[in-house]
C-alpha cells in the first residue's frame, strides 16, 4: 500500500468529505482520496476549500480536511489555518510537495514549485510536520495530528508530504 493511500485510509474513520484543490504535487494524493470512497468537493480557491473544511468541521463535529497542492497553492490555505487556529476548529491541512531531491539548496532553481510550508505554519497550527524519508513516520505524526486536532482546545494541524513519498510503499 503507497502512503498516500494509507493515510486517506485512516482519514475515512475522521471525516465525511475532503476539500481539494488537485495539482500535480499532490497527484498520489489526488488518487488515493478518490480510490478511498470519502467523498471529495472541489471548489475554484484553497481558501475556499480551507473555509467549507471549518464550516464543515463546526457543524459536524468531525475532522475537517483539506488537500492542496505545494507552492503558492498551499499558501492560499495559511488564511483559513489562521482563521482554525483562533476560532479553535479542528481541521487537518494535507498538502502536496516536491519530491525530496528538490527540498535541499536552493528550492527556487528546480523542482515543481516547492516551498517550506511547514516553517511558514508552525505558528498557527497545533503540529505541522513534513516526512523526510519515511512513510511510517509520516503515520505516527497523522494520528498525533489526528489526536491534536481533535482533544483539548482544537485547532489545525499541518502535513506536507513530498511527491516520492507519496508514491511510496509502506
Amino acid at each position: 500500500m503507497r502512503l498516500a493511500d494509507a493515510i486517506f485510509q485512516r482519514l475515512k474513520s475522521e471525516t465525511d468529505v475532503v476539500f481539494l484543490i488537485p495539482g500535480g504535487s499532490s497527484m498520489f494524493l489526488v488518487d488515493a482520496l478518490g480510490h478511498s470512497g470519502i467523498r471529495h468537493i472541489s471548489p475554484l480557491h484553497e481558501q475556499s476549500a480551507g473555509i467549507m473544511a471549518i464550516g464543515y468541521a463546526m457543524a459536524s463535529g468531525k475532522l475537517g480536511v483539506v488537500l492542496t497542492i505545494s507552492g503558492p497553492g498551499a499558501t492560499n490555505a495559511i488564511t483559513p489555518c489562521l482563521a482554525a487556529w483562533n476560532d479553535s476548529v479542528s481541521v487537518l491541512f494535507i498538502s502536496g510537495q516536491a519530491r525530496t531531491e528538490y527540498l535541499q539548496g536552493n528550492t527556487r532553481a528546480r523542482g515543481p514549485q516547492p516551498g517550506d510550508i511547514i516553517s511558514i505554519v508552525k505558528p498557527i497550527t497545533k503540529l505541522a510536520y513534513q516526512p523526510e524519508t519515511s512513510g511510517h513516520d509520516c503515520m505516527m505524526a497523522l494520528d498525533k495530528m489526528i489526536e491534536l486536532c481533535m482533544t483539548g482546545r482544537k485547532g489545525p494541524s499541518w502535513l506536507s508530504v513530498p511527491l516520492d513519498l507519496q508514491a511510496a510503499e509502506l
